[in-house]
């Protein structure tokens, strides 16, 4: 049982995907990907990465000119990926060329909703294939 959780994990979280949003902003805690304008150095408490050209993680507000967004993730300009744990990052708009957010997928979904119920299926009649319909025993007639 313990084995299933992982693909459990997989199937689920391949349901979402970052989607391109126009006009209208994402709100306070939303999962966002920016994408930069042009490559910057962001300031991590104490380290500065310098080169990046997107930020990935949670909207904490927006105003007028600028955003703040717990950073999860970073990517520099040679396409390498950094971690950050949830530091808080304030981006000018002026700065940000895309935006997308985490939102369900309705296709991942579906596929997703039909291979665990062919998974189960196939558990099932793999099961009953190993001990038989289940159903009831007869027992040998008894010696004469």
């Amino acid at each position: 049982m313990r084995a299933a959780w992982p693909v459990l994990l997989v199937i689920v979280g391949g349901c979402y995907s970052y989607v391109a949003v126009g006009g209208t902003a994402p709100s306070d805690g939303a999962d966002v990907q920016f994408e930069l304008a042009a490559p910057r150095d962001v300031v991590l408490q104490d380290v500065t990465v310098h080169g990046i050209t997107a930020l990935q993680g949670r909207l904490l507000g927006a105003s007028s000119d600028s955003v703040a967004l717990a950073v999860v993730r970073l990517w520099g300009l040679e396409g390498r990926s950094y971690e950050a744990t949830r530091i808080g990052v304030s981006l000018p708009r002026q700065d940000i060329a895309t935006v997308r957010e985490k939102r369900i997928s309705p296709a991942r979904s579906g596929l997703a909703i039909a291979a665990g119920s062919a998974g189960v299926v196939g558990m099932i009649l793999g099961v009953r294939g190993l001990f038989g319909s289940g159903g009831g025993t007869t027992r040998p007639p008894p010696p004469p």
